[in-house]
């Protein structure tokens, strides 16, 4: 087969990347491992990573928040090989995954199995540059591959093959640290629901993204310029982005979908507040103060007495229920 790249883009993943990378490494398929930097706060360094001389590293400066879609459109652009794999910071092809006997039944193979593998995938660079990649008017985590997923079937017509969950390892990570925050311990519950939160409000945004914005081979994608040999950034005014009024109907989508979760009042209830009590997130951070955090310990925990309470009976008729069915 022809020259077969994978592609992993990192944020401040470094702990995940280590591990993964030296498995990558030890993976005999490919002809190049392109690790993208997307503005880690702590830079990357080529000396702690494997030294395979298949491996490169870039780094794009002067992002302040992580953007699955125009990280890897940039990533995959930069990529030399035809055929391109996408393994996240904490994924690696494993010896089950095995590309010419994958590539002999299908043209386009994407995770499946839950727990990270979902957004991998092979295919052909030209398979992806005919749909135009990733949308990149979608913002933070969430939705990016489902999207491709959709456009590739619909748009391209092309059949998915469903790379079996063993041919993908991968590290598991919490919903927290899925979006930069800190993982949660035991008994960090407030933490938990913090990062579920952001999770579910980026993941609807983009959803709603993805309707309002459809993406193709002719979007205009963001332009990067080269500052050094393996430094990028953004050229100032080339990032896609939506209409106003698009623009505004979906940070309110965010804001209701966030702020109803972290602190369970229906959105109807939500709608009644002052806007400073329950604001808009800041580059894609929610500022939880002390007021949701007293919420929080109080009268959501009020609220969930009638679910638990609930539940708790359910499960008693339920023993009820089977000696009248037996």
């Amino acid at each position: 087969m022809r020259g077969l790249s994978v592609v992993t883009v990192c944020m401040n993943r470094r702990e995940h990347l280590l591990p993964s990378a030296a498995a990558v490494a030890a993976w005999p398929w490919h002809d190049e491992h392109l690790v993208v930097d997307w503005s880690s706060a702590e830079p990357l360094r080529r000396d702690d990573l494997p030294a395979d001389p298949r491996l490169r590293l870039l780094r794009v400066e002067g992002e302040r928040r992580w953007n699955p879609s125009r990280a890897y459109n940039f990533a995959l652009a930069q990529a030399t090989g035809d055929w391109l794999i996408r393994m996240d910071a904490d994924c690696w092809p494993t010896a089950a995954f095995d590309p010419p006997t994958l590539l002999a039944g299908a043209a386009v193979w994407v995770g499946t199995g839950g727990e990270g593998r979902y957004g991998q995938f092979l295919m052909a660079r030209e398979r992806f540059a005919a749909i135009g990649g990733f949308n990149e008017v979608m913002r933070g985590w969430g939705f990016e591959d489902k999207d491709l997923r959709a456009r590739l079937e619909i748009q391209a017509g092309v059949p998915l093959g469903l790379l079996p969950a063993a041919a993908i390892g991968v590290i598991e990570h919490s919903d927290e640290e899925r979006m930069g925050q800190v993982r949660a311990g035991a008994g960090q519950a407030l933490r938990r629901n913090l990062g579920l939160a952001t999770m579910r409000s980026s993941r609807l945004g983009n959803r709603l993204l993805a309707a309002h914005c459809p993406w193709g081979a002719l979007s205009s994608v963001s332009r990067y310029r080269q500052e050094a040999p393996d430094r990028w950034r953004l050229e100032p005014g080339s990032l896609p982005r939506p209409a106003a009024e698009t623009a505004d109907e979906i940070d309110h989508a965010r804001r209701m979908a966030f702020w109803s979760c972290f602190l369970a009042i229906p959105e109807v209830f939500l709608e009644e507040l002052p806007i400073k009590l329950v604001p808009h997130s800041r580059q894609g951070r929610w500022d939880v103060r002390w007021w949701h955090r007293l919420w929080w310990h109080s009268g959501r925990r009020v609220l969930q007495l009638p679910v638990w309470l609930l539940s708790l009976g359910r499960g008693r008729l339920e023993g009820l229920r089977r000696p009248a069915d037996s």
